[in-house]
């Protein structure tokens, strides 16, 4: 390899992140979501069943979504995006929606799509992305373009407004954080002449607000400035354990917590969204592969639910 392909190997590292990709010279081509963090969890294969009426394996985890009874459930959190924009078109006159981010990882992103004269496209083939046909998005969804950790930048520029409340256990000492969200667009990679579309989360006021980022680690404080718009409750599983976070082997995890303390925890979220849960039209819980073992997903799925179910 010549040090010009080592270099352009690096920066597509960089800008491919989380994709699978195969390089010849000066040409790539995606090759759908990186999946080598699957592997860290030793259990992942034997815990596969029972999370569908089909018998899934590895291959299957990339794919996994299904409407459940009263949520959604998918494997990869980038499905998430494929059930907002079915409830929008089936809802065409919501243009302004909240979204409740339960997770250890903000997932703000850029996708690799870029906007031009209000369309967007995939920046490696021009593909056009047509956020109208849910349907369609799955395809850049198995190509790689819109991933794990940018799959809620596309439905902030797609709709007028996108307020994002996002719980996370990292401690915030001043209490919840108000941080406006900004369209934004970034070209980080030379050998494409496309801006893709990014999210900026800033203090600043100088730009127009497509919404706003509010963070912080207690449910009742988080929610407090709440509007009555639509809200979508996002649980990726990794908010209450993130055992691996996608890239280190931990299979005898320090001061892991109790089942009892998840299951008070869970109770103690549902009752506060008990004051809103007229609002909240969608819940998809992702179950974070790589990030959350899956010894737990079921119980935090059915003590999640359970609970939810009772206020």
């Amino acid at each position: 390899m010549t040090m010009l392909e080592a270099t352009f190997e690096q920066q597509l590292n960089r800008y491919f992140t989380n994709c699978k990709w195969t390089q010849a010279g000066n040409e790539f081509q995606l090759q759908g979501p990186g999946l080598s963090y699957l592997g860290l969890d030793q259990n992942l294969t034997a815990n596969l069943a029972g999370f569908s009426e089909h018998k899934l394996s590895l291959a299957d985890v990339a794919d996994f979504h299904e409407a459940k009874a009263g949520y959604n459930l998918c494997f990869e959190d980038t499905w998430s995006l494929l059930f907002w924009l079915r409830y929008l078109k089936a809802n065409p006159g919501v243009k302004k929606i909240n979204i409740i981010h339960l997770d250890d990882h903000t997932d703000l992103m850029p996708p690799l799509l870029y906007k031009e004269q209000g369309e967007y496209f995939q920046v490696t083939d021009d593909k056009k992305v047509n956020f109208d046909d849910p349907e369609s998005i799955t395809d850049f969804i198995r190509e790689g373009s819109i991933n794990l950790g940018s799959f809620i930048a596309p439905l902030i520029f797609f709709l007028d407004r996108v307020n994002i409340f996002h719980l996370r256990k990292e401690l915030s000492p001043n209490g919840p954080t108000k941080q406006n969200l900004v369209e934004s667009y970034i070209n980080d990679f030379p050998y494409l002449a496309k801006d893709r579309i990014s999210i900026s989360v800033t203090d600043k006021n100088d730009e127009p607000a497509k919404g706003f980022y509010y963070r912080g680690n207690d449910m009742k404080s988080l929610i407090g400035e709440i509007n009555d718009d639509p809200t979508f409750l996002h649980i990726d599983l990794d908010y209450f354990l993130n055992q691996f976070n996608g890239n280190y082997r931990n299979d005898a995890p320090v001061e892991m917590i109790t089942h009892g303390e998840l299951e008070e925890e869970i109770r103690s979220i549902c009752a506060e969204l008990s004051r809103i849960r007229p609002q909240i039209v969608d819940i998809t819980i992702a179950t974070s592969p790589g990030f959350c073992p899956s010894t737990h997903w079921e119980f935090l799925i059915n003590s999640f639910m359970e609970y939810y179910n009772k206020i």
